[in-house]
């Protein structure tokens, strides 16, 4: 993929420019949603600790300090 670089039509478009915290998560979200498209990924928006609970339930052991 080509670097991504976000450039004045891209903020006034998808950053409501109010808190500029928040302008690096609408650029990560945005590289991700990208990369998912391209690569034919879906998107999860579930945490890591969702995941060690699938991993106990499925291998029925405690995946934390494994």
């Amino acid at each position: 993929m080509p670097v991504f670089e976000p450039n004045e039509y891209f903020w006034k478009h998808h950053w409501d420019g109010k808190d500029p915290d928040t302008k690096w998560v609408v650029f990560a979200e945005a590289v991700r949603t990208a990369m998912a498209e391209c690569y034919g990924f879906k998107l999860s928006n579930s945490a890591m600790q969702d995941k060690y609970v699938y991993k106990e339930i499925v291998w029925g052991k405690n995946t934390k300090t494994e």
